[in-house]
């Protein structure tokens, strides 16, 4: 194993990993810190004011997470031709990524102005009903930016350019908190406007990121040999179709996977307040955890897909074995740690004892998973570099709906476990998870070379 590690090749890899996975772990740390942001701040305003905001984030996230899927996929497509040297490749990539953005913002504006009857149909509360369309309609003006940024930020994770990612991540905090205290307390002449400010707070952050990371995609030295615009572009449906065909599939797998954890999250909200607010802590620091391989996996799909892309088995094998081998010893760190000190970090949340014994439960319940949870996600990635996302997606509907679910229901209600039962689930269908993923990548692996890859050692 050490003389592996020692190898000038895999040296050479991992030290490239490293410096693209560490900005790209900050930068999601980073842009999930803002929502964060806006809780905290809501919450010290009212309890009504944090209530529109959870509820507004629940009907709008769903609709992210689709897009979301969709502008991952040119990651990969963004770093094999790259690899491959197609350089006019990689300016089609991200004019017909914004034409798809704008196509995408169309229904999902649609949908936000229809919300209301449905917030009647669930049950929520009548009297945040307006303010929750008030910050809807605030935040509808910032998702054509976020779309596009979205875009932007996929395309130069493919490129390798996590560290300008990270930089303009950051830089949006304080920013995002000055135009919170602006727009909610009615500061510089404007009105106060309470929990509707932080929508159009957040509206000019998510502007303002996607200006920064284009105007330094347009203008950074290191793009100088792609041309991105130097004409008119009409939209081009063979690139479009090159993007959904890996796009949709992505969508699908990440919503089946945030739509078990959304359904767990409702089903937990009958039982007492106790075990929903030990849920939450629970689920809040696991996501926190979690950004460690998700930025980990962003690295492994540009390096996996870049080897592609230079038609090197070796290289796309390194690639891969590498990012896991990454993620699985960082998610056995968090695991000891976290099973170490339980208390402790319960303990950064609520002082309450009921709560902190609960939550402490379940944090031994999330440690158990953190590894799976890494592989899972960090295997996807190297799956997702060379455009292997159909098949993903049936074993995410296996793992998460013919497992996870079903057993966390079954150990909750049935077995009157509670929320513990739900977090059970959680552990058997993340682990089934890693197991269906990593066959597909070993069964890839063994055909890698039947289509026309080059068997050689590229370092």
């Amino acid at each position: 194993m050490l003389t592996n590690l020692l190898r000038p090749a895999v040296a050479k890899e991992s030290i490239v990993m490293i410096k693209l996975a560490i900005p790209a772990v900050i930068a999601q740390l980073a842009q999930m810190s803002l929502g964060a942001i806006d809780t905290i701040m809501a919450g010290n305003l009212s309890t009504n004011a944090l209530a529109a905001i959870a509820v507004g984030n629940n009907l709008f996230v769903p609709m992210l997470i689709f897009s979301l899927g969709l502008f991952m996929a040119l990651n990969p497509l963004v770093a094999q031709a790259n690899g491959a040297k197609r350089y006019n490749k990689l300016g089609e990539y991200l004019r017909q990524g914004l034409y798809l953005a704008v196509v995408t913002t169309i229904p999902t504006l649609l949908l936000l102005d229809q919300l209301e009857p449905l917030m009647h149909i669930i049950g929520v509360q009548p009297s945040i009903i307006p303010v929750v369309m008030g910050y809807l309609e605030a935040i509808s003006w910032g998702v054509l930016p976020l779309y596009l940024f979205l875009v932007v930020r996929s395309v130069n994770e493919g490129l390798f350019s996590t560290p300008a990612i990270m930089y303009i991540s950051l830089a949006a905090i304080p920013v995002n908190i000055l135009l919170n205290y602006i727009f909610m307390y009615g500061y510089l002449g404007l009105p106060a406007m309470g929990a509707i400010g932080l929508g159009y707070a957040t509206s000019i952050v998510w502007t303002l990121l996607f200006l920064a990371l284009f105007l330094y995609t347009i203008f950074a030295k290191k793009y100088q040999h792609i041309v991105f615009f130097s004409h008119f572009h009409k939209p081009d449906w063979k690139v479009f179709k090159e993007i959904l065909h890996i796009g949709i599939p992505l969508s699908i797998s990440v919503g089946l996977e945030v739509l078990m954890f959304g359904t767990v999250g409702l089903l937990i909200g009958r039982y007492s307040v106790e075990i929903i607010a030990a849920h939450q802590i629970a689920v809040n620091f696991s996501s926190l955890v979690f950004m460690v391989p998700l930025g980990l996996s962003v690295a492994v799909t540009a390096r996996v897909g870049h080897a592609v892309g230079s038609n090197s088995v070796a290289a796309v094998k390194r690639a891969s074995k590498i990012g896991l081998a990454f993620s699985a010893s960082l998610m056995a760190c968090a695991m000891i740690l976290t099973m170490l000190f339980p208390l402790q970090l319960v303990s950064i949340y609520t002082s309450e004892t009921e709560v902190r014994e609960i939550a402490v439960q379940l944090l031994y319940l999330a440690a158990i998973f953190m590894i799976s949870d890494g592989l899972q996600v960090t295997t996807a990635g190297a799956l997702r570099g060379l455009k292997d996302t159909f098949v993903p997606m049936l074993m995410a509907g296996i793992s998460y709906w013919l497992v996870g679910f079903p057993v966390g229901y079954f150990m909750a209600e049935v077995m009157e476990m509670e929320a513990r039962g739900y977090w059970i689930g959680y552990i058997a269908g993340l682990s089934v998870a890693a197991i269906l993923l990593g066959y597909r990548l070993r069964y890839v692996f063994r055909n890698l070379s039947l289509k026309g890859f080059k068997n050689t050692n590229p370092a």
